[in-house]
């Protein structure tokens, strides 16, 4: 949400009668002297951005769930044609009442169907359309340009069964616009930085719509208008997602690299925003296994909650669970379990955690790449000691460990709790966080730390790998603003965004 514009007032109010003469040339004076010593740009409209991810959250891009992506249980668009868990209704109901909730708490929520409209209206308006759905659909255009004037927010995002319906000459189903069901969480499409905005470009075909959706939406909505794009990574020739990005402060990001966002982006960003992003290993992606699910993004192994406080798993993140982590030691035991199946034939196929074993070490690890150089140098030390390091408080994902084994501890409350998006948390102001109600022990870690949990019933949005964290796009926190001349030109009304 935008702050009112900065603009100064005189007002002059005495008793009796003031010479107009006098009243006029004081005012004419104090003016004169306020134009000539307060720089322009103060008086200019500001615009809203996300100085640290843990200030106020003012507004928040959010996609409710429909049940039109009942047609995407089955992967069509993805690389992979398996059938996923999806609970659609319970998605809906929930995913309400995070937006109810987080409206009761005064962020102003943004609706991606409504932007979506408002872009078309304006690109139509503007004769961009046609261009805008070419560069969005390129495979699709030849048979989307003659249906133009039928394009909605609906049919963009693939949730129009009319557009779905549709046959190539052999009578075989030919989608003409593929669904956009993972673009619920829009944590992943674009980022607000304190440069401006950075559009992500997954290296995953069925998300590619999301992210030229999101271009589409930031060039033409009027609400988004001043938030310009200062970095595009599919036009930069890079993967990143934004459930990696993690703003800490003005100068400072933190990212995910080697599972949904390559290095080569952080580095990218590095030189572009001129700010320092701080690399941190996750499970690579040439040697895929459960660990690149369980540790997809960022976010769902590590947050921010607090101006000094962090929330994550310790065992991730520390070197001194180095060559003798306790959860690969878990996985360790589990595997051997199952070998012991396999040669008394109690498995119907072979099954080995020993990928996801030698990929845990290597997670955590930092690497800096500078501002404005992108210069790469390998920190030699993993992200929760680096935190540490700078005075914050590590709460852990599963609470305490108490009187349990380790191995109990770490299959009945952090992994589990993981699993279930326990570290997704969204946060409303410092010290206060949105978390999903069934995962108590996080929850109750965090309160005991000082952090206020505010919660729903998220189920079902677990289930579908997202939390309160990946559900929202935050636009504006913080509620600073700086001029739009500071940024970059304000477009002009019959022009894009960018």
């Amino acid at each position: 949400m935008t702050s009112p514009n900065c603009r100064f007032y005189i007002t002059a109010m005495g008793k009796g009668v003031i010479r107009l003469s006098r009243a006029v040339c004081f005012l004419w004076i104090v003016g004169y002297l306020i134009s000539a010593f307060i720089p322009a740009a103060y008086a200019e409209d500001p615009v809203g951005r996300v100085v640290s991810d843990i200030d106020p959250l003012r507004s928040v891009l959010v996609l409710p769930p429909s049940l039109d992506e009942r047609r995407e249980i089955y992967g069509l668009y993805d690389d992979s044609p398996l059938l996923v868990l999806n609970y659609l209704d319970g998605m809906i109901r929930q995913h309400r009442e995070l937006t109810n909730l987080l409206e009761k708490n005064g962020v102003r929520t943004l609706n991606v169907i409504d932007l979506l409209e408002n872009a078309v209206s304006n690109a139509r308006r503007l004769g961009k359309l046609e261009a805008a759905l070419a560069e969005m659909f390129p495979d699709e255009f030849p048979r989307l340009k003659d249906r133009i004037d039928t394009i909605t927010a609906q049919v963009l995002l693939g949730r129009s069964a009319q557009f779905y319906f549709q046959y190539d000459e052999n009578g075989s189903l030919d989608p003409l616009i593929p669904l956009c069901g993972a673009f619920i969480y829009c944590r992943d499409f674009a980022v607000s930085t304190p440069r401006g905005i950075i559009l992500t470009n997954s290296r995953y075909r069925g998300r590619k719509p999301e992210h030229r959706l999101g271009r589409f939406m930031f060039r033409f909505a009027d609400e988004l208008r001043g938030h310009p794009i200062v970095f595009d990574a599919e036009a930069e020739g890079v993967r990143c997602e934004g459930g990696d990005i993690i703003v800490q402060d003005e100068r400072t990001i933190l990212m995910g690299v080697g599972n949904r966002s390559d290095r080569e982006a952080a580095r990218k960003i590095a030189q572009k925003l001129g700010m320092d992003i701080i690399g941190v290993s996750m499970p690579p992606y040439e040697s895929p296994s459960g660990a690149n699910l369980a540790i997809l993004h960022l976010d769902t192994v590590f947050n921010l909650v607090d101006r000094k406080k962090a929330l994550t798993v310790p065992y991730f993140f520390f070197k001194k669970y180095g060559a003798d982590n306790p959860v690969a030691g878990y996985l360790k035991a589990i595997d051997s379990q199952l070998k012991k199946k396999l040669e008394k034939g109690e498995l119907d196929f072979p099954s080995s955690l020993k990928t996801a074993i030698d990929t845990i070490p290597k997670v955590g690890w930092l690497t800096l790449f500078r501002a404005g150089t992108g210069e790469a140098t390998e920190l030699g030390e993993k992200l929760g000691d680096y935190l540490v390091g700078k005075g914050y408080e590590i709460i852990p994902v599963g609470g305490e460990r108490g009187d349990l084994s380790e191995d109990q501890y770490l299959d009945e409350r952090v992994l589990y709790e993981l699993s279930l998006q326990g570290c997704n948390v969204v946060q409303l102001a410092p010290g206060r966080v949105i978390a999903f109600a069934h995962n108590t022990f996080t929850n109750g870690a965090l309160r005991q730390r000082g952090i206020e949990v505010l919660t729903i019933e998220g189920k079902y949005l677990a289930d579908s790998l997202g939390g309160p964290h990946c559900l929202t796009m935050p636009l504006v926190r913080n509620g600073d603003t700086v001029p739009i001349s500071d940024l970059k030109e304000s477009p002009p009304e019959d022009q894009p965004n960018n």
